[in-house]
This record gives C-alpha cells, structure tokens and sequence, in this order.
C-alpha cells in the first residue's frame, strides 16, 4: 500500500505559465510568428532567453532580453507601453554596415544638437530585409540613462544612484509609420553601439516557455 501510495500520489510538478512577454526570464524559450513583416532570422524561430538587462531612463524602466538562436546575429528584446504595448526587437550592426546604409555625414548630423535630422536610406541591402524604413525623424537626442546587466524585477534601480550602472547617451530616429527606428547608445568611453530597431504588435510572439526544470515561482 505504501508503494501504491508513493506511486500515485506523487505530487505533479507546478509548472511555471508565461502569459506575458515582461514575465519572460533567463532560460525561458520564445517563439515568433510566422509574419511576412518579420526579418527571415526571426520569422517562426524559437530563441532562448541568454540573459535580462536593464535600461534606467529618467522616466523609464526597459528590461532588455538577449535572444540566443540558431543565427550568429544577437537579437534583442524588450516591450514598451506608449498608446498601447508593442515589441521592440533589434540588432547592432557594425560601423561598416552603417557606412553601407546610410551617408556618413548625414549619419554624424545625429550628433548635432542644432540639427533635427532626417536620416535617408542610401540603398537597401537584401541582409536587412524587414529591417528598415526609407527615411527616419530623429525623436531623441542625447537622453542620458544607465546599463545594468542584471535583472531588478519586480523592483528598478534608482535613477538618483546609478550605482553599478554604465552610462551612456540614447539618440533615436523613427519611421513616420512608427514601424521602424535606428536607436544609437553612446557610451563613456567612446564606444558607440547602432541598432536597427523594429516595433511590432506582442502577437508576434507566438508560444513562450519557461526554461527546462523551471518549477512555479509564484
């Protein structure tokens, strides 16, 4: 009797149920749609969640989320709430690959306080498919924030500490259809990191699961 109750009254696992992009977290799987308006790495791909990074604007919170999939290309992640929530999905693109898109000079008025730039495509480039828009409005121009990589769920950091946070200067141009942005991320040293940027409806994502033997959390 005591093997039959072993046996049978095992209790079953509680397992973990995502049913929101923000709750996704190290070691969680997501999967896209099969959407045409979607770059061909992303399009019905399963990406494993590699690590959760946090943004600290002065009136923003971004948790960032670092996709690892099949591609060598790291994609990132993030859900911003304005109107009505969206996605933010992105890839960094090299220096060369920037020369390739878009004229230099009109690129470096980005950087020009005095100039409220209107970035042109120079060509498209069959790489990027889905990735870019004709003609982008700068929206954002040199908004101080802080890096973390670490996740403060359910809490953020302070904007008053930075803490272990990098700092860095946020530039972003936009679409006039609000579909498509290239965000620029100057940091202290220098350094400069340019992403295109595509922001597309939460229904993108298709499926999401919590990572292997992730027990309920609560």
């Amino acid at each position: 009797m005591g093997f039959l109750s072993s046996l049978f009254g095992k209790k079953k696992e509680n397992i973990r149920s995502i049913q929101h992009p923000e709750q996704l977290k190290k070691g969680d799987v997501v999967v896209f749609s099969d959407s045409f308006a979607l770059p061909e790495i992303i399009r019905k791909q399963s990406f494993q969640i590699k690590s959760v990074n946090t943004y600290q604007f002065e009136h923003s919170t971004i948790v960032e989320f670092v996709l690892l999939g099949h591609s060598t290309t790291q994609v990132y992640l993030s859900v911003e709430r304005d109107d009505e929530e969206y996605l933010n999905i992105s890839i960094k693109i090299s220096r060369e690959q920037v020369a390739q898109l878009f004229d230099m000079e009109n690129f470096a008025d980005i950087f020009d306080e005095q100039s409220q730039t209107e970035l042109s495509l120079n060509s498209e480039q069959s790489d990027f498919n889905n990735w870019l828009s004709p003609v982008y409005f700068q929206q954002v121009f040199a908004q101080r924030g802080y890096y973390y990589s670490k996740d403060f769920r359910p809490a953020k950091p302070s904007i008053d500490d930075d803490g272990d946070g990098e700092p860095l200067d946020y530039f972003c141009l936009t679409s006039a259809d609000e579909m498509h942005s290239v965000e620029v991320e100057v940091w202290q040293d220098g350094d400069t990191d340019v992403l295109l940027t595509i922001h597309r409806p939460i229904e993108e994502i298709a499926d999401m699961y919590p990572g292997a033997n992730d027990g309920e959390i609560g």
